[in-house]
């Protein structure tokens, strides 16, 4: 079997480039061909079977560039032509896409219909129900546009808190909502129930939708069940909860590790260096560093302010034998089990945040026996085995069916 894989990035950019590229290493070693379609990016990993286009450039100045790029992200023929290309070439059994828009476009979705190749889309996001993706608005969780009124994000700004960049985004939705772009996909793949019952409020076909949660491999990550201080990985962004993070451990003696970078990170900078308390920036980390991290920490916070789908640093936190403290949306109740896995607490709460920090920084014999609870929830219902046999079994499928369906049933309903 061929399975070709699209994404825009090829480079570990976030969680979703974390699953994707688990899942390449996995399938070639279960004997899958895999050939992958990623927009042209200097970070790129270079890598046999990889293939690259010029996608759209969303950060041009000019401003004729800039109305084209603008166009591009609703319709990009380049990248149709280049995606049509390669499929020709490498006649693929099944695709399986990730996230596409932005860069290499939903404009590539017509090319599998033309050529009646399945395709499933792993749902890392809200792009389906939500033009800006992130379901926010203000900094604050919104689901206004699960009805189809995609218009409310530009009335709203709410991307980037911009009214152009906001309506380019709602063109976006509608042009790819009422030409069907998603008629070509046969299975939309969710992380987390949570979004899956999104897409579900959203009048998405339940047929279409399949549970399908996110995996490591367990025997990469060697569990520890101690540690020295307390670890934050992720994007450096308010909807993360960073700030909330840092009033919740101002004024204590526990020391705080800061991995990543983001829009926030000079604002961070500041707090953390105004906060009294041992708070350490790390940057960037990647590899054996965040490795190493992630070993000697005593424990995970995952502070989100948004709707999480079912975010990686949790998983690989438990992975490595660590509990978590998280606040209880979107999909992390899922996987962090109040008082089991780790402690949960109400958004935007750091009084709340700080006493579940102090409780399970004060408590080690807790933190073992939460850590070695989600080591076993890994290796048991997390485990990336478990998982590529289970996307072996759904290319099967499509394949037996050799005929991808119209993406119907969407009929909307109030929010």
């Amino acid at each position: 079997m061929k399975v070709l894989i699209a994404n825009n990035y090829f480079y570990l950019r976030g969680g979703s480039e974390r699953v994707m590229f688990n899942d390449i290493r996995a399938l070639r070693e279960a004997g899958i061909e895999v050939e992958t379609f990623s927009a042209a990016d200097p970070a790129n990993s270079a890598a046999e079977h990889a293939h690259f286009t010029r996608g759209v450039d969303t950060h041009v100045n000019n401003p004729f560039r800039l109305a084209q790029a603008a166009w591009e992200i609703i319709d990009c023929k380049r990248t149709a032509a280049d995606f049509a290309t390669l499929l020709e070439e490498t006649k693929p059994d099944v695709v399986h896409c990730h996230n596409i828009y932005g860069r290499l476009t939903t404009s590539i979705l017509p090319e599998l219909r033309t050529r009646r190749i399945p395709a499933v889309l792993t749902v890392h996001d809200y792009k389906l129900v939500c033009p800006s993706y992130l379901m926010l608005r203000d900094g604050e969780p919104c689901n206004a546009c699960i009805d189809g009124g995609f218009y409310r994000c530009a009335l709203r700004r709410c991307h980037k808190n911009s009214f152009a960049t906001s309506a380019i985004s709602t063109a976006e939705a509608y042009f790819t909502r009422f030409a069907d772009r998603y008629g070509a996909i046969s299975t939309l793949l969710c992380p987390s129930r949570f979004i899956e019952m999104f897409l579900m409020r959203s009048g998405v076909d339940v047929n279409r939708l399949m549970y399908h949660p996110n995996a490591v491999d367990s025997e990469a990550y060697t569990p520890y069940y101690q540690g020295e201080y307390v670890l934050y990985a992720g994007r450096l962004s308010k909807e993360k909860g960073l700030l909330t993070l840092l009033q919740a451990i101002s004024g204590t003696d526990i020391p705080l590790k800061v991995a990543g970078t983001g829009p926030m990170e000079q604002a961070v900078r500041e707090r953390a260096a105004s906060a009294r308390g041992s708070i350490t920036l790390e940057g960037h980390c990647d590899g054996a560093r965040l490795r190493d991290l992630y070993r000697n920490a005593a424990f995970v916070v995952v502070p989100s302010e948004w709707y999480e789908n079912a975010p990686m640093s949790v998983i690989e936190a438990f992975a490595y034998g660590k509990p978590v403290v998280a606040t209880s949306i979107g999909g992390i109740p899922e996987l962090v089990v109040d008082q089991e896995t780790g402690y949960l607490v109400d958004c935007g709460a750091p009084d709340q945040l700080r006493s579940a920090i102090g409780t399970l920084w004060l408590d080690p014999e807790s933190r073992r026996r939460m850590g070695r609870q989600a080591r076993a929830l890994v290796e048991t219902k997390l485990s990336q085995n478990a998982r590529t046999e289970s996307l072996i079994a759904i290319y099967e499928s499509l394949l037996r069916a050799r005929r991808p369906q119209r993406f119907t049933g969407l009929t909307f309903t109030a929010a």
